[in-house]
């Protein structure tokens, strides 16, 4: 009787020390949990801000030499490919820009893309028209250039879609550019360019 009264005990005590083990590995668990969404949180919100910054640092001094570089043997290899009359290759190093040049954020590389596809030319590879492809190119430069308040930006779009001979989209640039320029020297130079293609400013 004693006997089993001790294991009876023994039982009672093992099933309470295992029940609070479970309880304090789950609450360590949760709480890594929760550590983790935090943690992921802080590196969510250290990411997206320096994303913001490269931006910044685009915007006001450029890209960096060597990634400059790189950008410029992309659309070497568009333009030899286009001298060779390899169309296959032209096409297949003109997609490889327009990608990363739209997960960049500089609207020059859109605007140089838009350029390259003209180069390329309406080839079957091309699943649109040149023109098609030049224009969305243009049109994505003009977002991001008017999103940065670039008045160069905004003009070298507009020489985009003048090389396509669409005038409305010509004079809508214009007249943004004159929007975006707030200082003499903008002011002129959208002046000029509005001469220069026979637009208007406002």
């Amino acid at each position: 009787m004693l006997r089993r009264r001790i294991l009876m005990v023994v039982g009672v005590f093992g099933l309470v020390s295992f029940g609070l083990g479970c309880g304090i590995a789950v609450d360590r668990v949760q709480a890594a949990r929760q550590r983790s969404a935090g943690f992921a949180s802080y590196r969510e919100a250290l990411e997206e801000r320096n994303r913001r910054l490269m931006a910044i640092e685009l915007q006001i001094h450029g890209r960096h030499e060597a990634f400059q570089r790189e950008w410029q043997a992309r659309l070497d290899r568009i333009q030899e490919a286009v001298v060779l009359g390899d169309t296959r290759t032209a096409v297949a190093a003109w997609r490889e820009a327009y990608g990363a040049a739209m997960r960049g954020g500089l609207w020059r590389d859109l605007i140089e893309v838009g350029d390259a596809a003209l180069r390329v030319g309406d080839v079957p590879e091309f699943p649109d028209t040149a023109a098609g492809a030049a224009r969305k190119s243009y049109l994505t430069a003009l977002y991001r250039a008017q999103a940065q308040r670039s008045v160069e930006g905004v003009l070298r779009a507009a020489e985009g879609f003048a090389a396509l001979g669409d005038a409305g989209a010509v004079q809508n640039c214009v007249v943004m550019a004159g929007r975006l320029a707030d200082d003499p020297d903008g002011r002129a130079r959208v002046s000029a360019f509005a001469q220069h293609f026979s637009v208007t400013a406002r």
